[in-house]
């Protein structure tokens, strides 16, 4: 089996060799900017309209002139098609580099949570920007924000005004803010309210507590978020499986096996799109609810720092 860094190499040229627009974010994006030392996933952000031509790249997949092998893998997600990927789905894919050999485990967005332009960071064309993976991070896992702050610090050093969107520290937010034009200062305050904060507030363990207070409003929003989408696969699984002589994953070529997935998703009604059917001021309007209750803080408090919904759920 390739070495996973071997096997980023490999599919990024293939992706590029195929006209296949991509740029590679979370744990592998980070392990690439030096915060942290190994991941076994990767994930990918693939254009919906390259979809076509990454399932190409996926069903005729090989390794050294050797045949290799992709197959969906049975924990939820969507099948590679923009009906559903265009809404915010993820699609889990594993690929075999031989037959027999472990999968290297392929994570695919095409609308990352979070993320309201997909963008790529400058002269790294391959990876998605630092403020785009930070983005993605903010969720409801402990693991996760400290590579928020270290992105931000990282974008800090480059001088990239975005870093204070990310920053958990408030002594490293209150020294790039104090180096911060006015104009912009309005501009990133309207994305991230908190940042108000850093002109009235002196005392350094309140900045700790609002900055904490944001981070349970993010984590309660991502809660209600990726539950609408386990609950819409789930409804749909539990159809699914009832038919007779139901077998998931096959064992049939990745087109094949792609084509009983969609067929399936269509027959049993795989929502297209969760985030239609409960709105987003409900999701957020749950979120903020459940932070206050969490934080035992006052609703208008906790509406005091939080993001706005073009930042929570674009």
């Amino acid at each position: 089996m390739t070495a996973p860094l071997d096997f980023l190499v490999l599919m990024r040229r293939r992706l590029r060799e195929s006209g296949v627009s991509f740029a590679l974010t979370s744990g592998m994006a980070c392990v690439h900017f030096g915060l942290q030392q190994t991941t076994k996933d990767s994930d990918w952000i693939i254009d919906p309209d390259h979809l076509g031509g990454f399932r190409r790249l996926l069903g005729s997949f090989k390794i050294g002139g050797a045949p290799g092998r992709a197959s969906y893998r049975p924990i939820f997600g969507a099948p590679l098609d923009p009906a559903w990927m265009a809404h915010g789905w993820t699609s889990h894919v594993s690929v075999q580099d031989e037959p027999g050999s472990p999968g290297h485990h392929v994570d695919v967005f095409s609308r990352p949570p979070r993320v309201s332009r997909v963008e790529v960071e400058p002269g790294d064309e391959d990876f998605a920007s630092r403020h785009i993976v930070a983005q993605m991070k903010k969720t409801d896992r402990a693991k996760d924000w400290p590579l928020v702050d270290g992105l931000g610090w990282q974008l800090a050093v480059l001088e990239r005004p975005d870093s204070l969107l990310h920053l958990q520290d408030p002594v490293k937010l209150r020294e790039v803010w104090e180096r911060t034009g006015t104009p912009l200062r309005e501009a990133l305050a309207q994305r991230r309210p908190l940042l108000r904060k850093l002109d009235a507030e002196t005392d350094l363990d309140r900045l700790h507590g609002f900055v904490r207070l944001e981070r349970l409003i993010w984590e309660c929003v991502n809660e209600d978020r990726w539950g609408t989408f386990l609950r819409a696969w789930k409804e749909f699984y539990r159809r699914w499986r009832d038919e007779a002589g139901w077998e998931w994953p096959t064992a049939e070529p990745f087109f094949e096996q792609h084509e009983r997935l969609t067929d399936a998703a269509r027959r049993h009604a795989l929502c297209t799109d969760p985030l239609g059917q409960i709105t987003r001021d409900v999701i957020i309007e749950t979120g903020l609810r459940r932070a206050a209750t969490r934080a035992l803080q006052p609703r208008e408090l906790v509406l005091e720092v939080a993001p706005p919904a073009s930042e929570l759920l674009p």
